[in-house]
């Protein structure tokens, strides 16, 4: 009986609502976890923000949600500004819908790495810490990783040690990388520095023309050649290639980062190398040469070889000729290495010019002794020291005998001393 009259007051009820009122109370959908919801800021406190999503009841920001944004953001949540939120609780014990700007920002920058790593293209992203792993990386609001294998600056088979100094030295520092794998429901975020690397080169090299004139840096030495980074990529310049003089190691020419300009002999896209070439862009010494000397005349060169038959030796603009062992038997020495060392100033005179052959045929037996002597004396004045400073203050000879016989004096008592 008592349910009876309930329902009949529920339908008295009922017909009182209007259709808006019972939609709202029958056909209320209850969000769920994860739903994106726009909102609109009805009060901003320093603890929490009330919104409007246009559901039966108003959403809540909580202080933890408002204290992972940045101070920026939370400046411009003011009343009457739309947000994006993220429901985290449909409802907590209090009954309230609780969202989150901070999740709704994130699944904004999921969505850019959705995006990059689909276009392929290439991101930047600041170290912010390292691990046994890799490195992380700050990616918008995203914590983004990138394994020891994809840091192009840690070589394969890197001692741990050296590894750890490594990453350490990148903290902070700014890294084009490539987004490689997504996984939002994972929280996964990875990157790689090498991917992005090998794309750079990749465009670079087809940006370079062979015969092409370009600026580059000198990054490495070996015995074999010089690597010069040319704008993001690294090309090779040949010992050969690197002066018109002979040169037995690059280093005596080159030095690490030494600001050089280059010529791009080849480029292989596939296999990334690009060969270079330093000496086609020196001025030509042969042409300085015949400019400045004929046969006949006397010339001051450098060793820049020695040889069994002979020495080399560089003029001051860098064509080399050769002193046979046949011109140098004044000097009375077996063989070239008993009279000559690599760098070796030395005075020749030029006996034979092949303009044909670019060859200079040079000779010591035809320099004559006065010629010698003169050109010794003038490089002993070049390489004196400069005359001695004399010091007002210098103690006089009288002076100085008198501190020695003090001295002897003081030795000949501490001997008598020990004796005793």
């Amino acid at each position: 009986m008592v349910l009876e009259v309930e329902n009949k007051n529920e339908e008295n009820n009922n017909e009182d609502m209007s259709f808006e009122e019972l939609l709202d109370t029958y056909m209320y959908e209850v969000p769920e976890r994860g739903q994106i919801l726009a909102g609109v800021i009805l009060e901003a406190k320093q603890d929490e923000i009330i919104l409007d999503v246009g559901l039966k009841r108003d959403a809540v920001v909580t202080r933890k949600d408002l204290s992972r944004l940045s101070q920026e953001v939370i400046n411009g949540l003011q009343p009457g500004k739309e947000v994006q939120t993220y429901v985290l609780q449909p409802y907590n014990g209090d009954g309230d819908l609780i969202v989150s700007i901070n999740k709704a920002l994130e699944l904004e920058d999921w969505s850019i790495a959705t995006r990059l790593m689909e276009s392929d293209e290439i991101t930047e992203a600041t170290v912010i810490d390292s691990n046994k792993g890799g490195l992380l990386v700050r990616f918008g609001r995203l914590t983004g990783f990138v394994p020891n294998s994809h840091i192009e600056s840690v070589p394969p088979a890197t001692p741990q040690g050296r590894m750890r100094e490594i990453k350490d030295q990148l903290v902070g520092k700014k890294l084009g990388l490539k987004v490689i794998q997504v996984e939002t429901k994972r929280n996964r975020l990875i990157l790689s520095e090498r991917a992005a690397r090998r794309a750079a080169r990749s465009e670079r090299l087809g940006e370079i023309e062979i015969g092409q004139i370009i600026p580059g840096r000198v990054v490495n030495l070996t015995d074999f050649g010089a690597f010069v980074d040319i704008g993001g990529v690294d090309g090779m310049i040949h010992i050969s290639n690197i002066d018109h003089r002979h040169v037995n190691h690059p280093s005596d020419i080159l030095a690490v980062g030494d600001e050089v300009m280059v010529r791009v002999d080849s480029v292989d896209i596939e296999r990334e190398r690009i060969a270079l070439n330093r000496k086609a862009v020196l001025p030509d010494p042969w042409q300085s040469f015949i400019e400045s000397y004929n046969e006949g005349q006397l010339m001051e060169g450098v060793v820049t070889n020695v040889v069994d038959f002979g020495v080399f030796v560089a003029a001051p603009g860098g064509a080399q000729g050769l002193v046979h062992t046949s011109r140098m038997a004044s000097l009375g020495a077996s063989t070239p290495r008993d009279m000559f060392r690599e760098g070796d100033p030395v005075l020749v005179r030029i006996v034979g010019i092949d303009t044909a052959q670019q060859h200079i045929e040079l000779s010591i037996d035809d320099v004559s002794v006065d010629e010698q002597q003169a050109w010794m004396f003038s490089k002993r004045e070049e390489d004196a020291p400069e005359t001695e400073e004399v010091f007002d203050d210098a103690p006089d000879a009288s002076e100085i005998e008198d501190d020695v016989s003090e001295d002897i004096e003081a030795s000949t008592d501490s001997d008598t001393d020990e004796s005793e």
